[in-house]
């Protein structure tokens, strides 16, 4: 056997053109001859098996070799090795395994960066990123180097979403000729840096510079070409107000046609976003199936893909009634936590599923005490403890008060909870911003906000690395700092701490580093956007649309105190058809035998079964005659006395 798997895997011929079948066939081979004839000791028969099994997309089988790879080997299959703990997530282990291995190989080394970049931006550190695709542009002789800056363009685009750092590619896209990836990814960065006009102008520009050059294509190809720059065009539209646009734009989408599910999934996602609020979430939850496409894609998606996706696939459970509470397990809270730093959002549903309240209950107005009685019980059993958990019930005693009873006394431990809070070494923004938000319009906010800006100016400045932390003590310090008058302590502070453009302006009383009002308003005037639209319209078009999770509680409609049941009749379908043809009185022939049971009737027939049991002889049978029915035999009397009073047994009742 062992000879005929050896001479198999020589006449093994592994190409790149090569489909899935063959590649089956070349591990099979391969991996009978690693393990039955050289026990895992052929370098070969190690390659052939990592790279076919990366083609079938069968990582964790690829990762269970890996770990029979002799060290001797592995310099030689580390690319192969690099892409598979790339795959299935293994982030720590691809940088050990970059760090610890020397390379000599120029080539090889050029992959690795390669692998590793792609692996930073799939886990958010995109500064990192950036760094080996700057490296791979300006010292890299194997690739072409505008591909490696459109990798470049798209690593700055996420920086500035996230990180608001407001970076610019030092590559004019101009030098490279028409190329709508380079186009596509400027324009994300002119979104990025808000400036939504000339994002606008890039992407339609890209998207007729893809569909000229992509004429060939077929039409399954040119979707997956064209899509990113219509989804982002549809998003251009929405944050511009022009959600008629958007929905439009989305509607041409022929979602059957998309071969990428991810695309498919966003497609999908944003027309459920922008459609009215009539959904049966049911369906939508169905349809969407968050649940399958992160068990498919999650090795697929971003980091900041997958958390949308996972708060949209709560939200939508706990609407719908099928939100459990092993979904959201300790376990699963600590990690997402961990990887998503100061998002409560789990955590939530946590405490409503704990405490038995469904998602009718916080719409319903008439469960307003029974929802209040419920959370603030919780929250004395919290109250030792200054925990996520107690945050989080706090702002859902505020979220769910709809009397002024309840309201009042969510306040009140509002209130508490903000007291513990500045004693503490750390604010926590959302707390802070609802309170200072509520003292406002109680007209008693300076007061508080002079106290949480001496907490701000006491802290560490290390602390404000955290860009959240930082863009809230940033929002603290300009709602405190009045027009025209030099700038506020905090705002001095925060200016020593990172450079932003904002806190710039107001130290310098310039705007010259800030977007022009031109560029930040919508493209059409006043008299165009009013003059074919009814004002109920527009200003249902204006305002911005909420995501997913947040349409949810107007898709069930409250149920009023007193139900008012209009009666109505129910139309009747008529026995007979309008053309029915009535036979004149005289023709008409009453059955005389239609007060007989109808197995009793002449014209009976038997049904099979009944016909079964005539044949098989059964005791008690009935017996079917020419035309009658036979009479019943006489029962026989015995003699015997104990027959004729048998008794009945008693069961048990």
């Amino acid at each position: 056997m062992s000879n005929s798997i050896a001479e198999a895997f020589k006449k093994l011929n592994v190409t790149p053109g090569a489909d899935l079948s063959e590649h089956q066939q070349i591990f099979s081979i391969s991996y009978d001859y690693l393990t039955k004839v050289k026990n895992y000791d052929d370098l070969k028969a190690f390659k052939n098996c990592l790279i076919s099994l990366i083609n079938l997309d069968r990582y964790y089988k690829a990762y269970e070799i890996i770990q029979k790879i002799p060290q001797d080997y592995v310099v030689a299959l580390i690319l192969e090795i690099s892409y598979v703990y790339y795959k299935i997530g293994k982030s720590d282990a691809l940088v050990e395994l970059y760090n610890s291995t020397n390379i000599d190989n120029e080539g090889l080394k050029v992959g690795l960066k390669h692998i590793l970049a792609q692996n930073y931006y799939k886990i958010g550190e995109y500064e990192k990123a950036l760094e080996l695709y700057h490296d791979l542009i300006e010292n890299n002789k194997y690739d072409n180097k505008v591909d490696v800056i459109v990798n470049e363009r798209s690593v700055i685009s996420q920086l500035n979403f996230f990180h608001k750092t407001g970076l610019q590619s030092t590559y004019d896209h101009s030098e490279y000729g028409d190329n709508y990836d380079l186009l596509f990814n400027e324009a994300l960065i002119q979104l990025s840096n808000n400036d939504l006009s000339l994002s606008l102008q890039s992407l339609e520009k890209a998207e007729q510079i893809c569909e000229s050059q992509n004429i060939d294509l077929s039409q399954a190809d040119l979707i997956s070409e064209v899509l990113p720059i219509k989804l982002t065009r549809a998003y251009v539209y929405e944050l511009q107000g022009e959600i008629a646009k958007s929905i439009e734009l989305l509607d041409s989408i022929d979602v059957d046609a998309i071969q990428d599910t991810i695309l498919k999934l966003i497609v999908k996602n944003n027309k459920y976003l922008l459609t009215p609020q009539t959904l049966d979430l049911n369906l939508v939850e169905r349809d969407l199936d968050y649940q399958t496409a992160l068990q498919k894609l999650g090795q697929k998606l971003t980091k900041y893909q997958y958390q949308i996706i996972k708060k949209n696939s709560l939200k939508l459970r706990y609407a719908t009634g099928t939100l459990s509470t092993s979904q959201i397990s300790n376990k699963f809270i600590n990690q997402y936590l961990k990887d998503f730093t100061g998002d409560l959002v789990p955590l939530v549903y946590k405490v409503l599923l704990k405490i038995d309240i469904s998602f009718q209950d916080l719409e319903d107005q008439e469960l307003d005490k029974q929802v209040a009685k419920k959370l603030h019980k919780h929250l004395n059993a919290l109250r030792n403890e200054f925990t996520d958990e107690y945050i989080v019930t706090v702002l859902l005693t505020l979220f769910a008060a709809k009397s002024e009873d309840s309201i009042s006394r969510a306040y009140g431990e509002l209130k508490s909870a903000v007291a513990v809070n500045l004693t503490q070494a750390k604010l926590v923004p959302g707390l802070i911003s609802v309170f200072l938000s509520i003292e406002k319009e109680r007209k008693e906010g300076w007061k508080q906000e002079d106290r949480v800006i001496e907490h701000l100016l006491a802290t560490e400045k290390d602390t404000f690395n955290d860009l959240h932390y930082f863009n809230f003590a940033k929002t603290v310090a300009l709602l405190n700092q009045k027009p025209g008058e030099p700038a506020t302590p905090l705002i001095q502070f925060l200016s020593t701490v990172r450079q932003d453009k904002i806190i710039n302006s107001v130290l310098n009383q310039s705007n010259d580093e800030l977007l022009s009002i031109e560029s930040l308003a919508s493209s059409k005037s006043l008299e165009q956007l009013v003059s074919s639209q009814a004002v109920d319209e527009l200003a249902s078009q204006i305002v911005p649309q909420k995501p997913v999770h947040e349409i949810l509680g107007k898709t069930i409609k409250k149920t009023p105190s007193k139900v008012v049941k209009k009666r109505t009749k129910k139309q009747k379908v008529p026995k007979f058809s309008k053309n029915k043809v009535l036979k004149p009185e005289g023709e008409f022939e009453i059955d005389e035998e239609r007060w007989l049971p109808m197995k009793l009737r002449s014209y009976y027939k038997p049904t099979k079964k009944e016909r079964k049991k005539l044949g098989g002889g059964h005791q008690g049978a009935l017996e079917f005659g020419s035309g009658t029915s036979s009479p019943a035999p006489e029962s026989q009397t015995s003699s015997s006395s104990g027959d004729k009073k048998k008794k009945k047994k008693k069961g048990k009742k």
